[in-house]
């Protein structure tokens, strides 16, 4: 059976992990000074990162379809083969 609980935790791990990236490289840069080139790299690293959350989703999409599908060939698989019912 796969392990939908560790898919689970590691989507919100990284989900938080990036959420609170994000937040500490805007308060560094909301300290530094303006077109300084700390100040552009920490704002490069929140724009980066925040383009990176579309990923996330399309990841999750993707397990969870993969999980779907990995579910309904053991069922029809059993199903074929006459072993117990599906319901």
């Amino acid at each position: 059976m796969l392990n939908l609980q560790g898919f689970i935790i590691t989507v919100v791990v990284v989900g938080v992990t990036l959420v609170v990236g994000i937040y500490i490289a805007s308060e560094i840069s909301s300290q530094m000074t303006a077109d300084s080139a700390e100040y552009n790299a920490s704002t490069d690293l929140v724009t980066a990162l925040s383009n990176g959350t579309g990923w996330i989703a399309i990841l999750v999409v993707v397990g969870f379809a993969t999980i779907i599908l990995a579910l309904l060939s053991s069922g029809l698989s059993s199903a074929a083969s006459g072993s117990s019912p599906v319901y």
